[in-house]
């Protein structure tokens, strides 16, 4: 035993017996099972198979720069937003335009007021009230046949 660790570098030796002792592990080797478990698993699930799958051939992809409808855009806000973020960073409306939204998000977003602005998004996003009156098809027929006599 002394020969064969002495031939062994101590990383191998150190490999080898974590493997000894792996080999032998309930714990282990029950992790093991669930690790292939769960990799065949995924492997067979939709979302990988999707991600996974070969290109179809019979899709044509479109570089909108290459177009003459969106490209000139394209390439003229290419030019442009670098120009617009340093004059932005430089400006003196954007440190105020930052304050501004810094002010806003805590007075509106902020969990301590955040009863206001649930209150103003609710009334502004609920739909109306349905009619109170509903019709059945029943009603319907019934008021059509009072009005074709």
């Amino acid at each position: 035993m002394s020969g064969e660790s002495g031939s062994l570098s101590p990383i191998e030796a150190v490999g080898k017996k974590v493997s000894a002792i792996s080999d032998g592990s309930k714990v282990i080797s029950a992790g093991r099972a669930v690790s292939a478990r769960t990799g065949e698993f995924v492997r067979k699930s939709y979302c990988y198979r999707w991600l996974t799958k070969e290109p179809d051939p019979e899709v044509i992809i479109i570089d909108l720069r290459e177009t003459y409808a969106v490209g000139p855009f394209i390439a003229l806000m290419d030019r442009l937003i670098p120009h617009i973020k340093d004059a932005w960073r430089h400006s003196k409306v954007g440190p105020v335009t930052r304050r501004v939204f810094e002010r806003v998000a805590s007075d509106v977003f902020d969990p301590l007021s955040e009863t206001q602005g649930y209150e103003l998004a609710v009334a502004v996003l609920t739909p109306p009230e349905p009619p109170e009156e509903t019709r059945t098809g029943d009603d319907e027929s019934e008021s059509t046949k009072d009005n074709s006599s």
